[in-house]
């Protein structure tokens, strides 16, 4: 059970219903959920997430395969039930296959046909072990994704693991009928 009630609109603040339809006006749902359930009530944390989510969503200079890839990635690694419930489709519609996504579901590498997915993959497994990448690492991805890529990159790893630690804290349970990440 959340630890948060669910939003709604009519029991907030003028500036919080500005906010919940801008959100709901881009993520098209029957009620606001997700992280955004928990930072609406913080307008002063929202507002800069929506924008830097909508980087992610809306016009990314990565492909969204590999966005969607970083995000899995990040909520098994956090197993985060609400956005891998929210992404295991979104990564499936992108172009990942059942096998990569079956794969990280069992904290398995997956066996990665496309060079950029290995990048990624090996990027965003190395911050999470490390913290950090090697030189090796830097290297390659930036060879692979561009430097603008790798800013990318890891930015989405970075906003997705604190949108986990949201996520988990209020205990925001996933998505009826979405995948369940045990």
């Amino acid at each position: 059970m959340a630890r948060i009630d669910p939003v709604k609109r009519e029991n907030l603040g003028a500036r919080q219903q500005k906010l919940y339809d801008d959100i709901m006006r881009s993520r098209p749902r029957g009620n606001l959920g997700g992280p955004f359930s928990v930072w609406i009530h913080t307008p002063e944390i929202a507002e800069p997430a929506d924008g830097l989510a909508n980087c992610f969503r809306v016009n990314p200079k990565l492909d969204r395969r590999l966005v969607e890839l970083i995000v899995l990635l990040m909520c098994r690694d956090g197993t985060v039930k609400y956005a891998w419930s929210v992404h295991e489709p979104l990564a499936r519609q992108a172009g990942l296959t059942a096998e990569t996504i079956d794969a990280i579901r069992a904290r398995k590498r997956p066996d990665l046909q496309r060079d950029d997915e290995r990048v990624i993959y090996d990027l965003v497994s190395e911050l999470l072990k490390t913290k950090t990448v090697s030189t090796a690492t830097f290297e390659r991805a930036k060879s692979v994704l561009g430097r603008d890529g790798v800013i990318e990159a890891v930015s989405c790893a970075g906003f997705y693991g604190m949108i986990g630690f949201v996520l988990n804290t209020f205990e925001v349970p996933p998505q009826p009928g979405g995948e369940v990440l045990t």
